[in-house]
């Protein structure tokens, strides 16, 4: 993971406001991982640019 972290990633304003979990369990963990590895790290070099994530993690509750 060269451009991406993991809480960036699972970063919400809105869970923070509305203290709602939006913790990544282990198996979202390796999903985010792989989605960072295969696609948003070799978009981001073939682009050049900065991406910036809005959501990469929504728990059920945050959902709700």
């Amino acid at each position: 993971m060269k451009y991406f972290t993991l809480p960036e990633l699972c970063r919400s304003a809105t869970a923070r406001k509305y203290k709602i979990n939006n913790e990544c369990s282990l198996d979202h963990i390796q999903k985010l991982t792989s989605l960072v590895t295969n696609v948003l790290d070799p978009l981001r070099e073939a682009w050049g640019k900065p991406i910036y994530v809005n959501s990469g993690y929504r728990s059920a509750a945050l959902n709700r």
